[in-house]
């Protein structure tokens, strides 16, 4: 690999992602390509144009003839619809000068988009093929929807000669997003390739690299024990390692100590925060009730298959998921309220800190707290009380020292729990109401 790249990926991975992606964009037909945040999208990219030889190897004798248009919305100084097609336009120029190819320019006409498309004309003309490749395509989501009007219209300039190359750090294809795009959504759901979270063997090799770029040497166990902390993500996998290294050969073979050390360690909760930052709700969803309780709802499945995609979640048994590494679990965990109760209406399980704990209470008494945790900030009413307790016939068995009786030893199991009893309050004539921290 060239010096002046930091790709430290195998060259039979790039080269299989390649064809994946690539294969595409040969066949004239657009492409999606999804990575997790920091998974190395925008490295891995810049190396597959540099350097040429992989992608020339896909197109063949087409290549030749096929511009590779990379548009990277950090270059825009201010967020709107007229500098992105600007950007696009620039760069245009910028590969169509590195080609011979004559520019048309106009110092009369201001619309980027005539600019562009009358260049795409003049290309056409000349038996080009052009690949757009919009890194970080979320980015447009902040411009008004008419900019997917704009791609669309490029694109109809000759739609067998050009194409599109999504890369995304969020899911395009979630309902809420995807209604965005206009008929443009045709283009970005045609081929959809993930770049998935790096296995063990993938893991090794990326910190064997990083080994003989800093002359380090690290101990099989201590690779294992990263992989573990990391899940084969990249950007975690690499800042680890350096933070390790910055300590000494000493901690690089006491693999013991490289858990704790890296747990708390700022830096890595910030990468954390940014993978978690580019999380949709209901994929936060997902994430947090994997770490509570290893599963989800169905009706996050949608979410949870674009996570288990990316490798961000695992399956570990038919019904049991984990998230992807050590270091981003403990990250969730921190996020958890200590002080809460969580009731899942799926399992029927009670959560406290993340633990189930529904054994601490016997039936009756795990029935009304439930019902209290379900109408959370709610008045309860003691007849409700009686009806959690013993169900529709309560009038035959209701009994006020009952009632209280009961409510006295949920405070007591609570307390004992570490769930502050002051949360379920008695509203004198009225009845109770039972408030979870914020």
């Amino acid at each position: 690999m060239k010096k002046q790249n930091s790709v430290t990926l195998r060259r039979s991975f790039l080269h299989k992602f390649a064809d994946d992606v690539f294969g595409c964009l040969k066949k004239g037909e657009c492409a999606s390509c999804m990575f997790a945040a920091g998974g190395g999208k925008r490295t891995i990219f810049n190396f597959l144009l540099s350097e040429g030889i992989i992608i020339k190897n896909i197109f063949g004798n087409k290549y030749e003839k096929t511009l590779f248009i990379y548009v990277d919305p950090d270059e825009i100084l201010n967020i709107s619809s007229e500098a992105y097609l600007h950007l696009i336009f620039a760069k245009l120029a910028l590969r169509m000068n590195e080609n011979d190819v004559q520019v048309f320019s106009d110092h009369l006409i201001n619309n980027p988009l005539i600019l562009i498309k009358k260049n795409l004309e003049n290309l056409i003309i000349q038996d080009w093929h052009i690949v757009f490749i919009l890194n970080d395509f979320e980015f447009t989501l902040s411009l008004p929807s008419s900019i997917y009007l704009n791609l669309e219209s490029i694109m109809s300039v000759d739609k067998s000669r050009i194409t599109y190359l999504f890369l995304s750090t969020i899911n395009l294809f979630d309902e809420d997003v995807l209604k965005n795009f206009h008929n443009l959504k045709h283009a970005i759901s045609r081929n959809v390739i993930f770049f998935p979270l790096f296995n063990q063997n993938e893991s090794d090799c990326l910190v064997d690299r990083i080994c003989e770029k800093t002359k380090s040497k690290i101990p099989d166990k201590a690779k294992s024990v990263l992989f573990e902390l990391c899940g084969g993500h990249p950007q975690l996998l690499k800042y680890s390692f350096n933070n390790l290294c910055e300590q000494g050969q000493e901690l690089l073979n006491d693999y013991k100590k490289i858990g704790s050390y890296l747990t708390n360690h700022f830096q890595l909760n910030i990468v954390c925060a940014d993978i978690w930052n580019f999380l949709s709700a209901k994929e936060k969803e997902v994430m947090t009730s994997i770490v509570i309780k290893r599963m989800f709802s169905p009706s996050l499945g949608e979410a949870a298959d674009y996570l288990t995609k990316l490798g961000l979640i695992k399956k570990i048994t038919d019904k049991k998921y984990q998230v992807f590494g050590v270091l981003f679990e403990q990250f969730i965990k921190k996020k958890l309220p200590k002080h809460r109760l969580i009731f899942d209406t799926d399992t029927k399980k009670l959560y406290y800190g993340g633990q189930s704990c529904e054994d601490k209470f016997t039936y009756q008494e795990f029935k009304l707290l439930t019902y209290f945790v379900s109408h959370e900030n709610e008045l309860v009413s003691r007849d409700q009380v009686a009806e959690a307790i013993w169900g529709r016939l309560f009038h035959d068995k209701y009994s006020d020292w009952s009632i209280d009786k009961i409510i006295s030893i949920l405070r007591k199991k609570l307390d004992a729990l570490g769930c502050p009893s002051e949360y379920l309050v008695t509203l004198k004539k009225r009845g109770f109401s039972y408030s979870n921290p914020a």
